[in-house]
């Protein structure tokens, strides 16, 4: 019988911990963009929001965040 000689064994790439990092990160992204998401001005009404410490202090930090951990998550060395 012929053996498959095209196929290799490969370990795989990033662990357990790898992969729940980076979901956790993705999670994380996804939170600072709801943070951000809110009601438009439009030409007729201002909507004083758009200025809160929320939508741009707090979720661009915790979306900078996300992007951060998601860096650690594919550098993390396997165990």
């Amino acid at each position: 019988m012929p053996t498959n000689s095209n196929k290799t064994d490969h370990p795989a790439m990033f662990s357990r911990t790898n992969y729940v990092l980076i979901l956790m990160s993705c999670v994380t992204i996804v939170v600072g963009l709801v943070l951000m998401s809110g009601d438009g001005s439009t030409e007729t009404l201002f909507q004083e929001d758009i200025f809160s410490v929320r939508r741009i202090v707090i979720a661009p930090m915790v979306c900078f965040a996300g992007y951060i951990t998601i860096i650690a998550g594919i550098m993390w060395k396997k165990d």
